[in-house]
């Protein structure tokens, strides 16, 4: 009998190795040495006379590989040494890697990888180069072993590489690189991660950190009870704001774009459960279009415990400000709000009140009394059209594009400015009816009001007296125009222009006409309504 080894070929290996984002490839190199129980790794950008950027090594002070376990890794996919390693040899750390395939995820980026590497075996240091050509990921090149006095370590060049990747060497590239690492420099305090040039020292970029309470999650096809939730607020500016999945030993696996508005606020997340192992074992967790139904619970549940922390963050950083123009005078509202609706119209009002104060250098100069009348237009416009502030706020604080779009959102999924203009709405028409009461009911009001100029103008303005189902009005129409536009709905044509009159060969007006489609099989049926108003001292 004959076995088969199951070799993989290049085509699948190149969909193993792909990545479309070179500081995660750079990063599995990083986790490599740190694996090896690094103390110090290094990322060295290599450029050329006009700032590309031609080659990068990255440089560590490991174990190293020796030739055993070179032969074997590196002839295995998904049978790493490190597949029954929880923790590394000699400082403990949690172990990252467990699948061997990190090391091909340079084929994104460079056309070779090769390492140089010095370990030791037996008291003896020995030395041996790998290199790894991208269009033949199936073959690795093993040098002879050479002894030498160097330290261990491991040195990995990746050139020539596919483009330039300028945006390598941006701040914007160190700062993802920084949140990638940033909980395993907290955990492991000893540790020492450089990024051309640059150390990786969250302690002095984080703002804050808070962990976030979770619960049992209770997922279509599994319970989950082992979710923990970190959030790192940052202190230097960054584009990304990210959830960075990793399992329960804390390491870092992969990651998704956060997809949560917090105006004010660079963050990113870090959430841990066993679960993301599972998902990172079997190459999903970099997916961005992953559809488990499991993975996407979570995720949602994620996400949803981020917008409640943001928002209640937004309300704690408006409050100092508040307190500070409540003592100024210039606060528009007094005492506490009456009722639900009026506690979401202030948190929309206080929430776009910070953002007038942080982007508005005018505003934060300005005296008491200006400040009181722009809080006043502004609580204007919360309460009557919350929708445009957005508009209002780049036009008058020159908010940033980014925040504008924060706010947008903020309103948008909360539905505050649904609910504020619903309950505006509902208070506009209490005080239609009331003024009605007033003007047919209050002697002091009956008696002077009158048909023109104030009974007509408030039930041409208010038809849904009448009920919300009429679909076209006319207020103050002739005869003929009432008559045409009841031919038109009834044949759906335009027709001829007629003067109608009344019997007595009078012309005729009404003071309302409604209509409405009735409901029904029918759909040609139609209901009309005539109004005619009269002053409310005339008598009947």
């Amino acid at each position: 009998m004959t076995k088969l080894s199951l070799q993989a070929k290049q085509d699948f290996l190149e969909k193993e190795a792909s990545t479309r984002d070179p500081i995660k490839g750079i990063a599995e190199f990083v986790w490599n040495a740190l694996d090896a129980d690094a103390t110090q790794v290094s990322v060295v950008l290599a450029t050329n006379d006009l700032g590309g950027t031609v080659a990068i090594q990255i440089s560590d002070n490991g174990h190293g590989i020796t030739e055993e376990r070179a032969v074997h890794d590196f002839q295995h996919l998904g049978d790493s040494h490190k597949r029954r390693a929880v923790r590394t040899r000699t400082h403990e750390r949690a172990v990252h890697g467990k699948e061997g395939r990190g090391r091909l995820k340079f084929y994104s980026i460079a056309r070779r990888a090769q390492w140089r590497t010095v370990a030791e075996v037996n008291g003896k240091r020995q030395a041996l180069t790998l290199t790894i050509q991208a269009n033949d990921l199936e073959n690795a090149d093993l040098s002879e072993i050479v002894e030498t006095d160097a330290p261990t370590g491991t040195t990995v060049d990746l050139s020539p590489l596919k483009e330039t990747f300028d945006s390598l060497s941006s701040q914007d590239s160190f700062r993802q690189f920084s949140t990638i690492f940033a909980p395993y420099i907290l955990q492991y305090p000893g540790v020492e991660i450089s990024y051309n040039g640059f150390t990786v020292d969250p302690r002095i970029t984080i703002n804050k950190m808070h962990d976030i309470p979770q619960g049992k999650i209770i997922c279509p096809g599994r319970t989950i009870e082992d979710l923990r939730l970190k959030v790192i607020e940052w202190s230097t500016p960054t584009d990304s704001r990210q959830i960075f999945f990793g399992g329960d030993n804390g390491i870092v696996l992969g990651s998704q774009a956060a997809y949560v508005q917090a105006p004010n606020f660079i963050f990113s997340a870090y959430a841990y459960s066993a679960y993301f192992r599972e998902l990172a074992d079997a190459n999903l967790l970099e997916l961005d279009g992953i559809n488990d139904p499991d993975f996407l619970h979570v995720l949602e549940h994620i996400r949803g415990s981020l917008k409640d922390y943001f928002r209640d963050r937004q309300a704690d950083m408006a409050k100092g400000l508040i307190q500070e123009l409540k003592e100024q005078g210039a606060y528009p509202y007094e005492g506490e709000p009456g009722n639900e609706v009026e506690k979401r119209e202030r948190q929309v009002f206080d929430l776009a009140t910070h953002a007038v104060s942080s982007y508005s250098r005018e505003f934060s100069k300005a005296d008491s009394s200006v400040k009181r009348m722009t809080l006043a237009f502004l609580k204007e416009a919360v309460k009557h059209n919350p929708d445009a502030l957005s508009t209002i706020l780049r036009a008058v604080v020159n908010l940033p594009k980014s925040q504008q779009n924060d706010f947008s959102e903020l309103l948008q999924r909360t539905e505050l400015g649904n609910i504020i203009s619903s309950s505006s709405l509902v208070a506009d028409r209490v005080m239609t009816l009331q003024t009605l009461n007033s003007m047919v009911f209050e002697p002091k009001y009956r008696q002077s009001a009158k048909e023109r100029g104030q009974l007509d103008a408030l039930v041409r303005d208010n038809t849904w007296l009448f009920g919300e189902q009429f679909h076209f009005t006319l207020p103050e129409a002739g005869l003929s125009r009432v008559m045409e536009r009841v031919a038109e709905e009834r044949t759906g044509k335009k027709s001829p222009k007629k003067d109608i009159r009344k019997p007595d060969g009078k012309r005729g007006r009404v003071d309302q006409f409604l209509g409405r489609v009735v409901p029904g099989p029918d759909q040609t049926r139609r209901e009309y309504l005539l109004v005619e108003l009269k002053r409310p001292s005339l008598r009947g």
